[in-house]
């Protein structure tokens, strides 16, 4: 089934309602798709948005195909109407800074030699994975606690030049988020303007293990 579905949080991420048209409806979980997609579902370690439908709650999914899917508690529209889809602005908000700080650090962190293997935006879960890449694992406390000072310190020198985030779809349909004179990576997330609207960034946690680096971190918006 085809259906015509725009990413509306991939122009921008303080989009936080909109009347819109259903353009396909489900059974099995009984459900809508609308065209002007507003939602961010799970994925690239960022969780689902809050969501309501003509102001009842609604859990969100995505097909195979990549169509997100809006599931009231209170029943579901015909297709062609339309409804009022809203996303609970402080989640997005906190959403986008925990995955805009996660690429900052990133950012950050991988010039000392280390490359990303894995990483959660989940908030109270967020975290950053690394095997060496040149580096070497701190020991002790002393060693990780200089590596997170390091770290946090080009972050704060970063946030305070308020680089902007940017994105872009390439030839090959893979979307490509940008730090400013920093880094690009393929990304499918919602992002702040800017790393001045990010506040709070800290690293919680050093952890290694089998040879990889383990950073765990928390950040809020602006």
């Amino acid at each position: 089934m085809s259906v015509e579905q725009s990413r509306a949080y991939w122009q921008d991420t303080y989009l936080f309602t909109t009347r819109t048209e259903v353009v396909a409806t489900s059974t099995e979980p009984a459900g809508i798709a609308v065209r002007e997609g507003v939602v961010h579902p799970k994925g690239g370690g960022q969780p689902d948005d809050v969501v309501t439908v003509d102001g009842s709650p609604a859990s969100v999914s995505k097909d195979a195909h990549g169509v997100v899917w809006l599931h009231p508690e209170s029943g579901v529209a015909q297709e062609g109407s339309e409804v009022d889809v809203a996303i609970d602005p402080d989640v997005r908000r906190r959403h986008a800074a925990l995955h805009s700080a996660g690429h900052l650090l990133d950012a950050c962190v991988t010039p000392l030699g280390y490359r990303n293997v894995g990483l959660s935006h989940t908030p109270g879960q967020a975290f950053l994975l690394y095997d060496l890449d040149g580096g070497s694992l701190p020991e002790g406390e002393d060693e990780k606690a200089a590596l997170v000072e390091r770290v946090l310190e080009r972050a704060r020198e970063h946030v305070a030049a308020a680089l902007a985030y940017s994105a872009e779809v390439d030839d090959e349909g893979v979307r490509r988020v940008s730090i400013e004179t920093l880094q690009t990576d393929p990304c499918g997330g919602t992002h702040v303007r800017s790393t001045a609207d990010l506040a709070g960034i800290a690293i919680t946690r050093v952890r290694t293990k089998k040879g990889q680096l383990k950073l765990s971190y928390t950040a809020e918006h602006a």
